[in-house]
């Protein structure tokens, strides 16, 4: 369990955490060489970051949207959930008769048939046996 966190950690948790810094110091980067100090230029850079803000903000909307979608549907989910897990439960215990009941008429006959057949073998054995004494 251990080994499998730390490979987790090495694998998953390290490269997202060093990609996301890459990618927040090349932005921060790219800001202050556009900036520099001209005013002019950093008003365009602004604006600039609202525009590419913006979809990724619809995005982000639109993922809350569902995730509360999603709780939503798992809440009304969970309120009905054992009203028909009961109903599937009582049909899988019917099927569960069903399933001995044809069961046990199948193999009926073999039993018959291997009882029989223990009872004339039997009774030869027995016959040869007496027939020697």
């Amino acid at each position: 369990m251990l080994k499998h966190r730390r490979d987790m950690q090495r694998q998953i948790i390290l490269p997202i955490v060093l990609a996301t810094l890459l990618a927040l110091a090349a932005g921060v980067l790219a800001g202050l060489a556009a900036a520099g100090y001209n005013p002019g230029v950093s008003m365009w850079a602004d604006i600039s970051i609202i525009w590419m803000i913006i979809p990724m903000m619809l995005m982000a909307l639109i993922i809350v949207a569902l995730l509360v979608a999603t709780i939503q549907g798992l809440s009304q989910l969970i309120k009905k959930t054992p009203h028909y897990t009961a109903i599937a439960q009582g049909y899988v215990w019917w099927l569960n008769a069903e399933i001995q009941i044809w069961t046990n008429k199948l193999v009926q006959p073999v039993l018959t048939f291997k009882t029989w057949l223990d009872f004339f073998v039997k009774s030869e054995e027995e016959d040869e046996q007496q027939k020697r004494d």
